[in-house]
C-alpha cells in the first residue's frame, strides 16, 4: 500500500499476485491499516473480475473498467510491425520526473502517475524496460514494460497530447513488444480504458487482440 499519485489523502492498495483472490480479512486489514494513516479513501490497483469481486463484496464500488488485450509474440507477428519513425533511446531513472509530467499531461491529474508511481510500476516485475521519445531534446513520450515467467507487460504508455498522432506511441509499443521478444517471452499483455477508442485502435492495428476479461479499478469511502 502507498499513497495515490497527486493526493496523500488516498491509499492506493496494490495487488502483486494476480493469481491468488484476496480473502475478506486480507481485504479488511488493508482498510484498518488505511485508516489508521488517516487516510480519506482507499483505491485499488486493477483488478481481474474474482478479485474485483472480492473487494466489491468489502464495500468498494468501481470508479474504472480496463480493456486487456494480447499479443502473441511469434516471428510473423513481430516482422510485420512497422519500421519506426522515432529513435526511441533508454529512460533512466533520473529521468522520472520529466516522464511524470508527461504522463500527468495526458491522463490527467487523478490518473497521471508521479515519479514515485513510475518507480513503482518498474519494480513490478523481475524484468523492466523503460524507453521514451524525445522531440527537440525534450521528453515527449515514453513507455515502461516489465517480463515475468512467459508473458510481457506493456505497463504504462503515455504521450504529451501535443505531440499525438505523430507515430509515437506506435513506436514506442512495437519497441516493447521486439524487446518482449527477444526477451523469449510468449506473448504482450497491455490494458487502456475501455472507452479509450485511439488507444484501442493502435493495439489492434499492430495485432493486439481485445480478451473478455474486464479489468476493474474500485474505491472504497473510508469517511462514512
Amino acid at each position: 500500500m502507498r499513497q495515490w499519485p497527486n493526493d496523500p489523502s488516498v491509499a492506493l492498495l496494490i495487488f502483486l499476485d494476480h493469481q491468488r483472490v484476496p480473502t475478506a480479512d486480507t481485504i479488511a486489514g488493508a482498510v484498518e491499516h488505511a485508516c489508521r494513516k488517516g487516510a480519506r479513501s482507499i483505491r485499488t490497483s486493477a483488478l481481474f473480475p474474482a478479485a474485483a469481486e472480492a473487494v466489491e463484496a468489502a464495500g468498494f464500488r468501481t470508479i474504472d473498467r480496463l480493456a486487456l488485450l494480447e499479443l502473441e509474440l511469434d516471428e510473423r507477428a513481430v516482422g510485420e510491425f512497422p519500421a519506426p519513425e522515432h529513435p526511441v533511446r533508454t529512460l533512466q531513472p533520473w529521468m522520472h520526473g520529466r516522464a511524470a509530467t508527461v504522463d500527468q499531461d495526458a491522463f490527467g491529474p487523478v490518473w497521471g502517475n508521479d515519479a514515485a508511481g513510475l518507480r513503482e510500476v518498474r519494480r513490478a516485475t523481475p524484468t523492466h524496460r523503460a524507453r521514451m521519445v524525445t522531440v527537440d531534446r525534450r521528453l515527449v513520450g515514453f513507455a515502461l514494460s516489465g517480463a515475468a515467467a512467459d508473458n510481457g507487460y506493456l505497463q504504462r504508455i503515455a504521450v504529451a497530447p501535443a505531440h499525438r498522432r505523430r507515430g509515437i506511441a506506435r513506436d514506442l509499443v512495437v519497441d516493447a513488444a521486439r524487446w518482449m521478444q527477444a526477451q523469449g517471452r510468449s506473448r504482450c499483455l497491455v490494458n487502456t480504458g475501455v472507452d479509450n477508442d485511439a488507444a484501442l485502435a493502435l493495439y489492434q492495428r499492430l495485432g493486439f487482440v481485445r480478451l473478455t476479461e474486464v479489468l476493474t479499478i474500485a474505491e472504497r469511502p473510508l469517511s462514512e
